[in-house]
């Protein structure tokens, strides 16, 4: 085997990586100086490829198979984030991803409730704005039949008041950065998982061309120096 990992993650038009769980893995890898490589899997050939390679379907969510996943060089095969990043810690304990950190139950709390509430600013722009043809295809069907309505009925709908809604989740989350005042991270000095979360949605949404729109709101400007601060994780996205 090699000694080489292999990361499979969603492609974009640009060829580089953009979908935030994805991204959780990548900056991991980035950060603790794995050996990786990417093989870029579209979304209706997620299920097919990783059921031949023996990965169980997701026990929950509304969809079977999820990217990220990895090969390990010893052959194994994860899939989802988290159980990935558990994985990693094991193999390469240092540098420490602090996953027993305090701040890390909090934000994995938080982020999803920030998430859910500006949905309807990114999902409709993630097939205009990045996905090839196949993908394109497959993630609109799957999420206008879930939602009921077409994507661009959704974001009508939906956008101003998204962007309302997520300010106070926006500010809880500048506020639990200011607990610390070392900064930039939530462990002052020290870059952490919990960190990582934080960069990988915002690294999202600057490929959207609307993190400066986070960075403007209350308590933003703690958003932007965790995301500066962060850039150097952030430079290998496309291999």
């Amino acid at each position: 085997m090699s000694d080489e990992l292999i990361l499979y993650d969603l492609p974009s038009k640009g060829g580089f990586s953009w979908s935030l769980n994805p991204w959780k893995t990548r900056l991991v890898l980035n950060y603790k100086g794995i050996p990786y490589k990417t093989e870029w899997i579209e979304y209706p050939d997620l299920k097919p490829t990783f059921s031949k390679f023996g990965i169980p379907p997701n026990s929950s969510g509304p969809y079977e198979y999820t990217s990220p996943a990895i090969r390990l060089p010893s052959g194994e095969y994860l899939m989802e984030s988290r159980a990935i990043v558990d994985k990693l810690e094991q193999l390469h304990p240092s540098p420490s991803l602090h996953l027993n950190s305090p701040y890390l139950p909090r934000i994995e709390q938080l982020l999803p409730n920030l998430l859910g509430q500006v949905r309807p600013v990114f999902m409709p722009l993630v097939p205009k704005v990045f996905l090839n043809p196949p993908s394109y295809d497959y993630f609109v069907a799957s999420r206008e039949k879930a939602l009921g309505m077409s994507l661009d009925e959704y974001a009508a709908k939906n956008t101003d008041k998204a962007w309302e809604d997520v300010k106070p989740f926006v500010k809880e989350l500048a506020a639990i950065y200011a607990e610390n005042s070392e900064g930039p991270f939530l462990m002052g000095k020290q870059v952490s998982y919990a960190d990582m979360m934080v960069l990988g949605f915002l690294k999202m949404m600057d490929r959207l061309e609307n993190v400066n729109k986070f960075f403007a709101m209350e308590g933003g400007e703690k958003l932007k120096e965790v995301y500066e601060a962060g850039a150097k994780w952030l430079e290998r996205d496309s291999y």
